[in-house]
């Protein structure tokens, strides 16, 4: 499915589709709590439903099997020393946060100009409003210079 500014999109158990495929499953109950919990990047639609950008499967998809082969690697060569292992947990764990950031960084962009389109209908609105006060006062300071047998006798 197409969504979220024409970027191809999965479901949550989609997602958890995909994943299941990189060795050990993931849940659609877990995908969801990381939604929540903006650990995972992704967005409801217009029916509340929740919609994951295809990159950003692909990139946890990438991540989990990176740490399946370092698990791998690390089993079969013991000769990696602890240091470099570290620094690759290190390096895994920066892209993660990364990630996350990038999804922070894009909701934020939404909701600015979200609140820059707010800030424009209330400016034009009150604008129509001083305008309208600005005629109402004219009326009256109209009518009051009237006098007052003209007002009387409706002249």
């Amino acid at each position: 499915m197409y969504d979220m500014e024409g970027e191809e999109t999965y479901s949550p158990a989609d997602a958890s589709r995909v994943l299941g495929r990189s060795g050990r499953k993931i849940t659609e109950r877990r995908i969801r709590q990381m939604l929540q919990a903006g650990e995972l990047e992704g967005a409801r639609d217009e029916s509340g439903r929740w919609r994951i950008p295809r990159r950003v499967v692909n990139r946890l998809l990438t991540e989990r099997r990176e740490r399946e082969q370092l698990r791998e690697g690390a089993e079969s060569a013991p000769e990696v020393p602890e240091s470099v292992r570290e620094l690759m947990e290190r390096v895994a764990a920066l892209e993660r946060e990364r990630g996350r950031l990038e999804g922070r960084l894009e909701l934020t962009a939404q909701t600015e100009s979200t609140i820059r389109e707010e800030q424009d209908r209330l400016l034009a609105e009150l604008g129509a409003e001083r305008a309208e006060r600005r005629h109402l006062a004219e009326r009256l300071e109209a009518e009051q210079r009237r006098g007052f047998w003209s007002r009387l006798f409706g002249r």
